[in-house]
Parts: structure tokens; C-alpha cells; sequence
């Protein structure tokens, strides 16, 4: 009979080994799920903050960039460099454009037809006129100014014509 008991005894131990790693599995998924709630609750927090200072950001730069376009509007003429002006079309084009060489002297133009206007100076198109005087200009050697407003551009035989252009016509 004690060779039962101890097989009975054995086997309880056995079914309480069986069971105890199963129960242990639950307490230690329910520490991982407190885990990681109690995780997301800290993030979730420390988010709000994060967005709070972000908004709080995102509200300076949107007032700043209302300052810069107030300032850039108030400034709607600028001087330009001129490989980045069409001289045929009298057109500030943002990028550098096609130069074009005329007896040492270089011009720029946007496409093909403005080589050959360029070249064969066609409607006297290699000069403009500055707006102060109204005295010919010749665009190679001008300093270019641009109205942002219309991308047109003004030729000036100095600096000095071109800031005081600037200042006359920028409030």
C-alpha cells in the first residue's frame, strides 16, 4: 500500500508540476499586459506634452513666416543676377539660362530663337531702357532688377539707379 501512496503522492506532485507552469504562463502574461498598458499610459502622456510644445512651435513659425511674407511683399523689387534673366523676353527666370557670347560681351536667353535674337541683336534686343531716364541700357552689363509680382525686369547702368528704383517703388 505505500507503493500506492507514493505512486498516488507522485502523481498529485506530477499534476501539480503540470499545473503550476500553466498558471505561471497567466501571471506572467498578466505582468507583461500591466506592463505594457501602464507603458502606453506614460507615452500617451508624454505625447500630450510633446504635442503641446509642437502646436506651441508650429504657432511661432506660422507667425514668423506672416512676418516674412508681410516683409517680402513690402519688398517687391529686388536686384537679380542675370544669368538667371531672359533678355529677350525681359523675364526673371529663376534658374541660369543659355549664355550667350556676342563679341566677348555675354547675354542670356531662354531658348534657341533667343540666340539667334541675341546674336543678330533683332529689334535691338540686346538693350534696354532704365526706367529713371529712360536712357538705353545695355543688358549684359546692367544691373537687373525684378518685380516679383510680374517676374518683369528693369535694366540699370548702376547700382545706385537700380536701389534708388527699389526705393521709390517698394512702400
Amino acid at each position: 500500500m505505500k507503493q500506492v501512496r507514493l505512486n498516488q503522492i507522485n502523481n498529485a506532485n506530477q499534476i501539480d508540476v503540470i499545473k503550476n507552469p500553466i498558471g505561471k504562463i497567466y501571471q506572467l502574461s498578466f505582468s507583461v499586459l500591466v506592463l505594457l498598458l501602464i507603458s502606453l499610459l506614460l507615452l500617451s502622456c508624454s505625447d500630450k506634452k510633446k504635442q503641446v510644445v509642437e502646436s506651441a512651435s508650429q504657432v511661432n513659425v506660422e507667425q514668423q513666416l506672416k512676418t516674412n511674407d508681410v516683409i517680402a511683399s513690402a519688398q517687391n523689387y529686388e536686384i537679380v543676377p542675370n544669368e538667371k534673366v531672359c533678355m529677350v523676353n525681359d523675364k526673371f527666370m529663376g534658374i541660369d539660362q543659355i549664355a550667350i557670347d556676342v563679341n566677348g560681351i555675354l547675354y542670356y536667353g531662354c531658348c534657341e530663337n533667343c540666340v539667334e535674337k541675341l546674336q543678330k541683336n533683332l529689334d535691338d534686343v540686346r538693350f534696354g531702357s532704365n526706367p529713371l531716364n529712360t536712357k538705353k541700357v545695355d543688358k549684359a552689363l546692367a544691373v537687373i532688377v525684378q518685380d516679383k509680382n510680374s517676374g518683369d525686369v528693369f535694366y540699370f547702368a548702376s547700382k545706385e539707379d537700380a536701389n534708388t528704383f527699389i526705393q521709390q517703388n517698394n512702400p
